[in-house]
């Protein structure tokens, strides 16, 4: 019989065991990596679509919803059909909670995870992500991508003012955020319980007090508090209120082609997150799969079909749908794009904000 002690021991050493076997698959997947990226570009891309053939599959863990990911996975197997891939979509928080989970029992099976902007750090500080230069990443802006390329963003996520003008005449529309502290707009303004785009933004712009007053003369203007941006705009279409104080434009444009009398206006600053942000698994089981599929939903195709779904791709030369969403700078829109580095040095006066005066 083995004594306590003893059977301590081996579980020890066992544990030791996957540890070291772990990092050194880690290590394993960086270097095939790395080494793949030292050829030249028409050698790296035979040498990782016959890794990709041998492999067979690959896995996705993403927060997009349905509609994307369905249309990168179809357009990445029409251009691989040697790889069977499938994919998780789950919720902002469940989908990182899942994940650092997973990575922490040792049974992340994903290749490729995408998470929203105010979650990248807390994956890439626990050491989820490999360091993976996409060739792509020249063809975006230099903040859209990790320096040391443990991630790529894909995409702006915008959150612009928006009323209802069938309620509110042009001439008397808000123009910016000060405008919606007029006393004429009590009872008639809304905003998200989470409005994280639109507070990342203002913390980074204005500090944590202004922010704060401006919330607090908000709600003391009436703005009601509801969850959910899709809601939001519903509510705004169907006139239950008269401006939304931050909305996603490209839901409201949709909703525009079946008859929203909504309007966008742009303000200053207008919040954008550096949004899609891949990265491969530090132990992807299909590590060349994983990097053709980064590769791909970088790409011109990528960008048309992230294009395609109303989103504002970053790609250079590609357009949104949309032309009130495409060349915004170049119409002068005043962007604040928050960086992931960014959101995590304002995360805490963001969850204070909301937990004392939204959630209240």
């Amino acid at each position: 019989m083995h004594t306590p002690t003893f059977v301590r021991r081996i579980l020890t050493a066992w544990m030791l065991l996957c540890g070291f076997a772990s990092m050194a698959q880690a290590a394993s997947v960086e270097a095939l990596l790395a080494e793949i990226n030292k050829l030249p570009a028409a050698v790296r891309q035979k040498r990782l679509e016959e890794g990709a053939r041998r492999e067979g599959a690959f896995t996705y863990y993403s927060i997009s919803n349905a509609e994307l990911i369905g249309a990168y996975i179809k357009g990445f197997m029409n251009r691989y059909p040697f790889i069977k891939a499938e994919f998780y979509r789950g919720s902002g928080n469940q989908l990182v909670v899942r994940t650092l989970l997973e990575h922490k029992l040792r049974k992340l099976d994903a290749d490729v995870i995408s998470v929203g902007t105010e979650n990248v750090m807390a994956l890439k500080r626990a050491g989820i992500w490999a360091r993976y230069h996409s060739p792509e990443a020249q063809f975006y802006p230099p903040q859209h991508h990790d320096r040391e390329g443990y991630f790529h963003a894909d995409s702006l996520g915008l959150a612009t003012i928006a009323y209802n003008h069938q309620l509110v005449k042009k001439e008397e529309a808000p123009r910016g955020y000060n405008d919606l502290l007029d006393p004429k707009w009590k009872g008639s303004l809304t905003i998200d319980l989470e409005p994280e785009r639109a507070l990342l933004a203002w913390l980074e712009a204005w500090g944590e007090a202004k922010t704060r007053d401006f919330v607090q003369k908000l709600l003391a203007n009436g703005a009601s508090v509801r969850r959910g941006h899709t809601l939001q705009a519903q509510l705004l279409c169907a006139g239950e209120f008269k401006v939304a104080v931050e909305i996603y434009p490209d839901a409201i444009l949709r909703m525009k082609q079946m008859g929203c009398p909504a309007t966008i206006v742009f303000p200053n600053p207008t919040p954008a997150l550096a949004g899609g942000n891949y990265g491969i698994n530090v132990n992807a089981p299909h590590p060349h799969a994983a990097a053709l599929f980064v590769d791909f939903v970088l790409s011109a195709d990528g960008a048309k079909i992230l294009s395609g779904t109303g989103r504002i791709p970053t790609r250079k030369g590609a357009r949104s749908v949309y032309e009130e969403l495409s060349n915004l700078e170049e119409k002068g829109v005043p962007i604040f794009v928050v960086t992931a580095e960014q959101t995590d040095e304002v995360a805490k006066p963001m969850e204070k904000i909301m937990k004392e005066l939204l959630t209240r």
